[in-house]
């Protein structure tokens, strides 16, 4: 069972910041003045400033979240700076007493202030349609920021996050009693349970190092490539970085793509090719993507009720919850093992028994050149 502090962070409500707060922070720790907005966040505060001569995201950070998590997010976007990666990402700005995270009280509480460079594009939330070429990009960033993390280290990364996959089950279910729908509750709960019980007989050759554990279509600053669609040229929001299981971090992007997948669950195949050509995964961790696709959107559902029972004002929550509805109606609405012998089969590990049942082979040689 995740422990006690887990649990509780899974309680907390958001900041109690205002702009105007936000206004005083960026002017007295910063040193910046402009236009401010909030952007919008589950449990942070997020603020942009545009000084007319460039822009900045504010974040502020309950105090329950160790400082040490937080340094190991703003060390890894630095250690991923110093690599050619061909991404853009954010880089940590100091405050004016030269700290990377000051500490900041307003209203008998505590928080952590972070500044960071704001990237241009945008997010592929939005894109309701998505061409393989899209897809198929999207699980080749999630390698690339995959291999730049891999000879990451850092104490901070050793923590005890919610959306950690190795913990799924026992914080869904955790969560499960926010769900006030009990056929809700009832599906989201055995869908938890087949994930897990598929995962257990591989678990344990799962590889583990740091992994951002977030590269979704929200989090993916995008740009109009050769073509004139939108490609991934930047990750945000290292907020979840952790060290976790490489496949996890593949199946949280798969899950994100699966509200533009129109209830087809294949869509996320150009996906699992491209990552799996550029950082090869083992046959165990091909095994386990699907079933951890599941769990993701179990968690994602579930958190999402946890935290609109506790701040039903959220707005960035309510615009999500519909489509986390969507990808755990596409993620549960196949069988494990046709999903798993499709993964495996475009991974070339297996006899294509699966292109063979359909009669059309399962998607275009569509992996990203670079």
């Amino acid at each position: 069972m995740p422990d006690s502090a887990l649990l509780q962070r899974t309680e907390l409500s958001r900041p109690d910041v205002s702009l105007a707060d936000a206004q005083t922070i960026l002017a007295d720790f910063y040193g910046l003045h402009g236009d401010i907005r909030e952007l919008g966040s589950q449990q942070d505060r997020n603020f942009l400033i545009d000084t007319g001569a460039e822009r900045f995201v504010l974040k502020v950070t309950r105090a329950e979240y160790p400082h040490a998590e937080l340094e190991a997010q703003n060390l890894a976007m630095m250690h991923l700076h110093s690599l050619d990666l061909g991404l853009d990402i954010p880089e940590p700005v100091a405050a004016l007493t030269g700290e990377y995270i000051p500490e900041y009280e307003i209203g008998g509480s505590r928080y952590w202030l972070r500044l960071l460079t704001f990237l241009d594009g945008q997010p592929l939330t939005k894109q309701k349609f998505l061409a393989p070429e899209q897809v198929a990009a999207l699980g080749d960033v999630t390698a690339r920021i995959a291999l730049g993390l891999r000879d990451f280290t850092h104490p901070g990364l050793d923590r005890e996050l919610q959306w950690d996959l190795r913990r799924a089950g026992p914080v869904a279910l955790h969560l499960l009693k926010s769900v006030t729908d009990q056929a809700q509750r009832d599906r989201i709960a055995k869908a938890m349970i087949v994930a897990v019980k598929r995962l257990q007989p591989v678990a344990g050759d799962l590889r583990l190092h740091a992994i951002h554990h977030d590269i979704t279509d929200d989090n993916i600053v995008a740009r109009p490539g050769p073509s004139g669609r939108l490609l991934p040229a930047g990750v945000i929001d290292f907020g979840d970085v952790i060290n976790g299981w490489v496949v996890a971090d593949l199946a949280v992007a798969c899950a994100a793509l699966l509200h533009h997948a129109d209830g087809d669950p294949f869509f996320i195949l150009p996906a699992v090719k491209a990552f799996h050509a550029r950082y090869p995964l083992t046959e165990a961790e091909l095994a386990a993507l699907w079933p951890l696709i599941v769990a993701r959107a179990g968690v994602l559902v579930a958190s999402s009720e946890q935290q609109l029972s506790i701040d039903p004002d959220n707005e960035y929550v309510l615009g999500n919850a519909a489509h986390e509805w969507e990808i755990f109606e596409t993620a549960t609405a196949v069988p494990h093992a046709l999903m798993e012998a499709a993964i495996l089969d475009v991974a070339g590990l297996s006899p294509p028994a699966t292109e063979m049942a359909f009669g059309t082979p399962l998607l275009p040689d569509v992996t990203p050149e670079n």
